[in-house]
């Protein structure tokens, strides 16, 4: 598999600004999987979300067993409409200072006009509507206790349109313009965000929709890694971009000219704003 350089990282100081609990949409394998371990290795209690019951009892039970955290596990359906919301409220009774939105991985080859329009609406609903929906309650709660994190788990697919990737594609496109407009409006409030541009990663997602293609996985990055990556990134980047695809010796210089736009924005916003409100 690829590796990825990780940066320096204070897992103490993370925990204690991010913790006492966090929630992680989409978690009962691949990356939601590998960040509730680095959570837990963190002493952060967790809620597992997923269509699964079994499979976050066991990796819940065997987080706690090993590293002495709480967990609650969450069934849920995220393409279901108000999904995100009943997240929320679900968890109205603990102290959730992070909130991973990890769902939302969709295999290539699908035909936009193939395949019947409520796939791609499920789709949308669980890439745009509960993100939105589950980022806004967090958000607002992170904003009353002073302090808060929120990763969003996008793909390199949103950073252009993909064929037979129609609504993954755009759909990605709305969570990272969702993240680096939102990474500005919380300028200065300790709430903080990031997306990830995730690459191609040797999950149990990966392997089911290429079994039997003949893939070479050596050219997979490991879950393990881009999630490290996510959680050294949040409170220091909008945007992080893992080197993917035809054209990824360009991508530090695409995330650095996405990042430059972005504040040039925020700047003349703040100004137009003053300037009405005066």
């Amino acid at each position: 598999m690829r590796k990825i350089d990780l940066p320096s990282f204070d897992r103490a100081a993370f925990a204690e600004k991010y913790g006492p609990w966090a929630i992680i949409a989409g978690a009962s394998e691949g990356t939601g999987a590998c960040y509730a371990e680095q959570l837990a290795a963190m002493g952060i209690h967790l809620v597992l979300v997923s269509r699964r019951q079994e499979a976050l009892d066991t990796l819940g039970q065997r987080l706690a067993t090993e590293h002495g955290i709480e967990y609650r596990a969450i069934v849920a359906d995220l393409t279901e409409k108000g999904a995100g919301t009943r997240l929320v409220e679900a968890t109205a009774d603990l102290d959730i200072g992070l909130y991973i939105s990890n769902a939302g991985a969709d295999g290539a080859g699908n035909s936009f006009l193939g395949a019947p329009v409520d796939r791609s609406l499920r789709l949308l609903t669980m890439n745009a509507a509960n993100v939105l929906e589950a980022t806004h309650g967090f958000g607002n709660r992170f904003l009353k206790r002073g302090k808060g994190g929120i990763v969003v788990m996008s793909s390199g697919a949103g950073l252009g349109g993909q064929p037979w990737l129609v609504m993954y594609s755009a759909t990605k496109a709305f969570e990272l313009n969702f993240v680096e407009s939102l990474w500005a409006e919380l300028d200065g409030q300790n709430v903080d965000i990031v997306g990830i541009a995730a690459p191609i990663m040797d999950t149990p997602t990966l392997r089911r929709a290429t079994e039997g293609l003949g893939m070479d996985y050596s050219m997979a990055y490991d879950p393990a890694d881009v999630c490290a990556l996510a959680l050294a990134s949040l409170g220091k980047e909008p945007l992080v971009i893992v080197p993917d695809g035809p054209d990824e010796e360009k991508i530090p210089q695409i995330q650095a000219d996405r990042k430059t736009r972005l504040v040039a924005l925020a700047e003349w916003g703040k100004a137009y704003t003053a300037a009405a409100n005066g």
